[in-house]
């Protein structure tokens, strides 16, 4: 089966569609998003969701490491080479404080990625929604939770729209628990439903 997505031309109103860019502008344009959005960027990651592309961007990557715009960086872990701006390299960042919580999607950029994540968070999260329930182990669609700089559980969530609740269907700690960082993440589940509150009003 065959499906057309037509979504794009409806939004702007195409009488016909554009052309794709040629190979070297588009893969330009991968590795500068990359660069600005990841900081330290792989093959893998500067072309997620366009392999395609592989190639070219291989080349421009060499073609920075050439005019010393990149540097190679060889991370532990992985075989796979990555690349830094140089500036990157000579910066002091602060360590995270583990009071900053995100619930995240599945489909966050910092976690759709499934290989990147599990390299630097060490944490490979599981979609289940397809999953029969008793092969789930996270939950139908459970949502990472980040704090700090570190995974610390997953939430599978529901929204009741008609009794504005929001509902924890499981709760799966994958980092150690604690009441401090429990109580941190209960009151950012707050401001979640508060969103989707708000969101389901929009709609309505």
């Amino acid at each position: 089966m065959v499906k057309t997505y037509e979504l794009a031309t409806r939004h702007f109103g195409w009488r016909r569609r554009p052309q794709a860019p040629p190979g070297k502008p588009f893969a330009q344009y991968l590795l500068q998003r990359a660069l600005q959005s990841q900081g330290i960027v792989s093959l893998d990651s500067i072309c997620y969701g366009n392999p395609q592309e592989k190639a070219m961007a291989k080349k421009l990557v060499d073609a920075a490491v050439k005019r010393r715009e990149l540097v190679a960086v060889h991370l532990e872990g992985t075989k796979n080479l990555h690349w830094v701006a140089p500036p990157w390299l000579e910066t002091a960042f602060e360590p995270v404080s583990d009071l900053r919580v995100h619930i995240l999607s599945p489909f966050d950029p910092l976690v759709i990625q499934r290989k990147r994540l599990a390299l630097f968070f060490d944490y490979e999260h599981r979609f289940e929604a397809y999953l029969p329930a008793d092969k789930r182990v996270l939950g139908y669609f459970a949502l990472p939770v980040l704090a700090g700089d570190e995974i610390v559980a997953a939430l599978d969530l529901k929204m009741d729209r008609h009794a504005k609740k929001l509902w924890v269907q499981k709760w799966t700690w994958i980092a150690k628990q604690s009441k401090t960082r429990k109580a941190l993440i209960e009151d950012e589940l707050h401001r979640f439903e508060q969103f989707q509150k708000q969101s389901a009003m929009n709609k309505g």
